[in-house]
């Protein structure tokens, strides 16, 4: 009976093995291939002499991924001296001629006989389901980020531009009653003081949205605009020092580098409660690093962030979009320190 069950579950492993969709192949301690299924046929072709597994990976390895985030061959796990049991994501090119990640795992099945296997399962279809569950997540955030921003210019308009605009129309309105010479030139007065700062709130918020100085001359430039306004608008004293003078970048790169400075700065300007903050902006070899620091309240970045929280996930969102890093380094009582580091 016992014989029976156990020719049963060797039947059932090699119909396993000859029907399953996973890619297995048996390697010896050489590193040789001794057997694989029809399903690894589909990735490695069984005419072409393998003599070692690094081989067969790397003859056929677009890129390997690890928590996300794509590596080199430099840092891939088949330059360790001793393998040993492994599970890894890779990117391997089909016999079709086609590039497919696969879910890939390496582990001895014979110490005795030094026998290894080595599996690889499609995992097409879950990427693109992460995918979608990662844009859907994405446009929620961008919508509510979006929203915010139009509450926020909004407000600026209601209690800056509007009321500016009513008080300028009803110094017209009462234009017409005056009766002398001398009252016709204190209303014109006021009337030029109201468009005068009427000017000045349109152009505040013209800068917020997007500065010309940015496009037309470059970081440092809208950097020196922007940070004379805030100084103004809101009492804090911003030391500016760069190595940049005039020098360009790529669009982008200016683009994302002046929104999170803007960010950061903007933050601590609202949280941090300090009357200084320290913004350095400076090309490192083949790197631009841009920090800003405040010796304020600081935060716990194990909690909910004050605020709606998009601002430090936006700043994170926008570095990705030049392969840039933001680092954050804060504690409670002592201030805040963003830096953010560009390669150039």
């Amino acid at each position: 009976m016992l014989g029976e069950e156990q020719l049963t579950k060797q039947n059932l492993l090699q119909d396993y093995y000859q029907h399953t969709s996973e890619k297995i192949i048996f390697i010896d301690k050489y590193g040789k291939v001794i057997d694989m299924n029809p399903a690894a046929k589909e990735v490695i072709s069984p005419d072409n002499n393998y003599s070692q597994i690094t081989q067969t990976l790397c003859n056929h390895c677009s890129t390997y991924t690890e928590d996300n985030d794509l590596h080199t061959c430099e840092q891939c796990f088949l330059k360790e001296d001793d393998i040993e049991d492994a599970t890894f994501q890779v990117y391997l090119r089909t016999t079709e001629d086609q590039f497919e990640p696969f879910k890939a795992s390496y582990e001895m099945i014979d110490e005795d006989n030094e026998i290894s296997a080595f599996t690889l399962q499609n995992v097409s279809q879950e990427i693109v389901r992460k995918e979608k569950v990662y844009q859907r997540t994405m446009m929620k955030k961008t919508i509510a980020a979006q929203e915010n921003e139009r509450k926020r210019i909004s407000r600026e308009l209601h209690d800056s531009v509007v009321q500016e605009m009513l008080n300028v129309d009803v110094e017209l309105r009462l234009l017409k009653y005056q009766q002398s010479m001398e009252e016709l030139t204190s209303s014109a007065e006021r009337i030029e003081g109201l468009m005068s700062q009427l000017i000045d709130d349109i152009r505040h918020l013209s800068v917020e949205l997007r500065p010309s100085s940015l496009d037309d001359l470059g970081l440092d430039a809208a950097f020196k605009t922007y940070f004379k306004q805030a100084e103004a608008n809101y009492g804090v004293y911003i030391d500016y020092e760069t190595n940049l003078n005039a020098k360009r970048f790529n669009n982008n790169i200016e683009t994302v580098v002046y929104r999170i400075v803007q960010e950061a700065v903007f933050n601590a300007i609202k949280y941090a409660d300090v009357s200084k903050i320290n913004v350095t902006l400076h090309e490192v070899g083949q790197k631009l690093i841009a920090e800003v620091v405040d010796h304020g309240k600081g935060f716990d970045k194990s909690h909910q962030p004050q605020g709606t929280g998009l601002g430090l996930y936006g700043m994170n969102e926008r570095a990705e979009l030049i392969d840039a890093e933001v680092m954050i380094d804060t504690q409670l009582g002592r201030g805040t320190i963003v830096t953010l580091e560009v390669p150039i």
